[in-house]
């Protein structure tokens, strides 16, 4: 049986990020184990998904591109573009694990994961048992969709399992959500030639509305919106809470509102509902503690408070009102994690990047506090 100090469960972003920084400790024995391949979960985006938030290589100024995981490099250098498409930015990854030689199993699902009696966790794989002291969970959230945010949504199509936009060749659609998923579901059947209706509950788009990215439509989302809209091919319905999907009699669907409202629609809505609020980590769902809005509850280190030695990084992230959803923010994580892991185990933690700097001068917590830019 294999040992060793730490291991990483998933190779998405979260995963590659947390192995460079603990590739800077000295003695430290880790892996990464990948149930598919690096990257997997942004190989599955549709074929037209492209990334928000924008890459471009600013690094010579102090400043690394908003999607890299290290500070060195830059998916914008790699892929020639400023947003990328998730192959894209999967085979970025793949290049930075394999430059860096970071010791990444795939093809290595994680079957099950038991604490040990006294400290550490026993994981079997489809390639063997392994046993490790630490155990950090970056599973994602892309491969684990809101199937039934109501009755009736199984006649539906979730965003998440779309290839291509361009198989859907009826004239019209209609596209439940208003957030990142949903407007991008419409604006690429707009771009497909397709009539759209787009139902929301609320506009997250509007000048008035937050303008964290994580609360609100991001810059990138609400300029293609507004050529959708132009289009006049897009129709935009508010104050919609969709309470149920129902096949009709003579076929097709009906689209239920709280209101009282419906829409009748000949193909099956397609959900932009957006993923479950624990993403990969329900797999170890007991191991984890969880508020009343089903949000996993974490030490300020990002540790489990119902499981030591249990890490979570990736988009899950939550601490009060920061929203650590986006990699140019949960990959601030990754220093302060291998920094208590290294605490723990009495190693040399001097090469690590930590605190205000680490990610340029806009990369740490502290700095916008109350800042007007």
């Amino acid at each position: 049986m294999r040992q060793l100090d730490v291991v990483i469960v998933g190779a998405g972003p979260a995963g590659i990020g947390m192995a460079l920084a603990l590739q800077r400790i000295p003695g430290l024995k880790y892996g990464v184990l990948e149930g598919d391949q690096i990257g997997a979960s942004f190989r599955r985006w549709p074929r037209q998904t492209r990334f928000i938030t924008p890459s471009f290589h600013s690094n010579p100024f102090g400043l690394a591109d908003l999607n890299a995981v290290n500070e060195l490099s830059s998916p914008a250098i790699h892929a020639g573009v400023e947003h990328p498409s998730g192959d894209q930015y999967a085979a970025y990854l793949a290049f930075i694990a394999n430059g860096h030689n970071l010791p990444v199993v795939c093809r290595c699902k994680v079957l099950s994961v038991a604490r040990l009696p006294r400290s550490g966790f026993r994981l079997d794989t489809e390639q063997g048992t392994l046993q490790t002291r630490f155990l950090i969970w970056a599973t994602g959230e892309f491969q684990f969709p809101d199937l039934a945010p109501f009755p009736g949504a199984q006649w539906c199509t979730h965003y998440a399992h779309v290839t291509d936009w361009q198989d859907f060749t009826a004239p019209r659609y209609t596209v439940i959500g208003g957030y990142e998923s949903g407007v991008d579901a419409a604006v690429n059947l707009v771009a497909a030639g397709r009539h759209v209706r787009l139902l929301v509950r609320k506009s997250t788009w509007d000048p008035d509305s937050d303008y964290d990215p994580s609360l609100s439509l991001s810059p990138y989302s609400r300029q293609r919106l507004y050529e959708a809209v132009d289009t006049t091919r897009l129709t935009i319905i508010f104050d919609v809470d969709i309470v149920k999907v129902s096949p009709c009699h003579r076929g097709g669907y009906r689209i239920h509102a709280a209101d009282g409202r419906h829409w009748d629609e000949p193909q099956p809505p397609i959900l932009g509902t957006g993923f479950l609020k624990g993403g990969g980590a329900i797999q170890i769902a007991d191991l984890w503690e969880w508020n009343k809005e089903g949000r996993i509850v974490l030490t300020e280190a990002d540790e489990s408070t119902r499981t030591p030695g249990l890490f979570l990084i990736g988009p899950q992230v939550r601490h009060d009102q920061r929203i650590f959803c986006f990699i140019y923010k949960f990959r601030q994580r990754f220093g302060l994690i291998a920094h208590s892991l290294a605490q723990c185990l009495s190693l040399d933690a001097s090469a690590l990047q930590t605190g205000a700097g680490a990610w340029g001068p806009f990369g740490n917590s502290e700095c916008c506090d109350g800042c007007e830019c």
